[in-house]
């Protein structure tokens, strides 16, 4: 009876639930509960007016004419399922592919980061151990980090604070 006025928009709370951060299960708790609450108010009472039976009435009261007109205005009132003036669907349904497609960016995003993450991994297992690398090879498979005193001589302790173009006392 009640069901098929709000079948249109029934949950899916498994599905739902599924998406929830666990940071957030709680205010998905709250809200799931104020739903069914809402929805068992909606389902308390009937699809269709109840009917009244204006004979009886118009039998017991001294004015039948003001029970006729009851009766007319009873008969005229329509309730209207609840319109969306100002087309808030639409704009949420246009907002849900936009997400959608940022989605899909965001996520050929991710998949290139992790390819090239696996490239570099399989670079990293293709070195040598580092107890059997030797100075040449650090040269040879890190050019622009391995130490070249024959292209960049360096000053002891070689790090790059204690170099002379790092010192923040030179005056240019």
């Amino acid at each position: 009876m009640a069901a098929r006025r709000i079948s249109k928009s029934v949950v899916d709370w498994a599905a739902f639930a599924e998406r929830v951060p666990p940071n957030q299960r709680e205010a998905f708790r709250a809200f799931k509960a104020r739903s069914e609450t809402f929805v068992a108010k909606v389902h308390r009472y009937p699809e269709n007016l109840p009917q009244i039976d204006f004979a009886f009435y118009s039998s017991r009261v001294s004015n039948p004419a003001m029970v006729a007109e009851f009766e007319k205005a009873y008969k005229t009132l329509s309730i209207p399922y609840p319109k969306d003036p100002s087309n808030m669907k639409a704009e949420i349904d246009k907002q849900e592919k936009e997400a959608a497609e940022v989605t899909k960016q965001h996520l050929a995003e991710a998949q290139k980061i992790i390819s090239d993450a696996k490239n570099l991994l399989n670079k990293v297992k293709s070195l040598p151990p580092l107890e059997e690398l030797t100075y040449e090879m650090q040269i040879d498979y890190f050019p622009t980090v391995a130490r070249n005193p024959a292209v960049r001589p360096t000053l002891w302790p070689h790090t790059k604070s204690y170099q002379p173009e790092n010192d923040p006392h030179t005056i240019n």
